[in-house]
């Protein structure tokens, strides 16, 4: 079963448009197309830190005579890095550019998880309680005066 996080565009109809479901865990197309993946998704960003962490990589290891085989195995834990990060990194995106997240899906499928996220959407996102003031009671029901708490009829009986 394949877990997802449900994105919506601020001000998009209530219709289901403008709705991203993004899958959780690890993405191998980010790790073995890392570029492409970055460029495929629009991650124009990331793709920049991610060519100047490479870039700055390769001129210091090479200005501090460092081995090879030592870049490379840094290079591959900088694309495991970005694997095991990739849907974090498209989840921040979509933040940046007006979503936000609405709820979570799960399915063997895409579309099994569709069905069941839209089985139990109310059309709306849900909506956050505000948090009381300074100096609020965080309980705002307070019994009244002389009633009897948990399981006894009355006081001192």
């Amino acid at each position: 079963m394949r877990i997802y996080t449900v994105h919506e565009l601020a001000g998009a109809p209530a219709d289901g448009k403008g709705i991203v479901f993004l899958r959780e865990g690890f993405s191998v197309p980010a790790l073995v197309f890392t570029v492409f993946w970055l460029a495929f998704y629009r991650q124009w960003l990331a793709l920049v830190f991610y060519a100047s962490a490479a870039i700055a990589l390769a001129v210091l290891g090479e200005w501090a005579g460092v081995r090879p085989e030592v870049l490379m195995i840094l290079s591959l834990a900088m694309q495991f890095f970005l694997g095991v990060s990739a849907n974090d990194i498209r989840r921040w995106t979509l933040e940046r550019h007006g979503y936000r997240d609405i709820g979570i899906a799960a399915g063997r499928t895409l579309e099994e998880a569709e069905r069941d996220f839209f089985r139990r959407w109310t059309g709306h996102a849900l909506t956050v309680a505000p948090t009381p003031a300074a100096g609020a009671p965080v309980w705002p029901h307070r019994p009244e005066e002389h009633q009897p708490l948990g399981l006894f009829p009355r006081a001192g009986g």
